[in-house]
């Protein structure tokens, strides 16, 4: 079964008692949203990289989250609270460029001479977030209110998986669990139809179950003793890291049923 056939049956399957609920208390409020914005990588792991050590190596590798799509169902109970369940895909990107002509050994420099062209590669990062929402209104016609939220969720990486993700210290494409936080500003266009503004932070968590914990980064991550007895260019050990994180801005349009 492929993947958006398996999300929609999941939400599918969740969101229906939301509906039943709704048609049997007029009171709750069911919404959906549609929406996109852009993020930014925050941690570590995906922090950009880059060292210049003139006639030996030059290194640079960095990370970019680019365009962030997101569709959700809201259920309030009342004023105050309520669930939602959100997909979203995000893209992002890897770069890397290196050139090592040498490794120093006593006072001699040991030829190497290997170039990689600058590339992009592409990545791809979809999640399943189930969050509980605060708001703040005093009534239901009330045009501005801000809100506040905190969600747990799965997500799935999708990549080449040596040339992105192993190299990127994501790991191999697998599955894996998120933590999402923030808060933002719903503004009432009429009745049925608002407008979200939403400011969010997101850590997604890795498993390294069979990985090496040190993960190396910069020139570190090259094995130059692997050259020296093979002739071969390799990144160190199949360290990933266990979490990495970015936070961002979503903007959507939302519909009361």
């Amino acid at each position: 079964m492929k993947l958006k056939s398996a999300i929609a049956i999941i939400i599918s399957l969740l969101t229906l008692p939301l509906f039943s609920l709704g048609a049997i208390n007029k009171n709750k409020e069911i919404i959906i949203g549609l929406g996109g914005g852009f993020s930014l990588p925050t941690g570590a792991p995906l922090r950009t990289y880059e060292h210049n050590f003139p006639g030996l190596l030059y290194f640079k590798e960095k990370g970019k989250m680019e365009h962030y799509l997101s569709a959700n169902v809201q259920y309030f109970f009342n004023r105050k609270w309520g669930l939602q369940l959100e997909f979203s895909h995000q893209k992002g990107s890897y770069f890397s460029h290196l050139e090592w002509y040498g490794i120093p050994s006593g006072t001699e420099i040991i030829e190497i001479n290997h170039i990689e062209e600058p590339y992009w590669k592409t990545w791809k990062l979809s999640s399943l977030t189930l969050s509980l929402f605060r708001i703040w209104r005093r009534n239901p016609n009330q045009r501005i209110f801000p809100y506040v939220f905190g969600g747990f969720g799965l997500h799935l990486m999708s990549a080449d998986k040596e040339m992105v993700l192993n190299r990127w210290r994501l790991g191999p494409k697998k599955t894996g669990t998120k933590l999402k936080l923030g808060g933002g500003l719903k503004y009432r266009i009429g009745a049925k139809l608002m407008l979200n503004l939403k400011i969010f932070s997101e850590n997604f968590y890795r498993r390294t179950v069979g990985y090496e914990r040190h993960v190396y980064v910069g020139p570190d991550q090259f094995d130059s003793n692997y050259f020296l007895t093979t002739s071969k260019i390799t990144r160190m050990g199949r360290a990933i890291a266990k979490i990495f994180s970015c936070a961002g801005i979503d903007f959507s349009l939302e519909f009361m049923l």
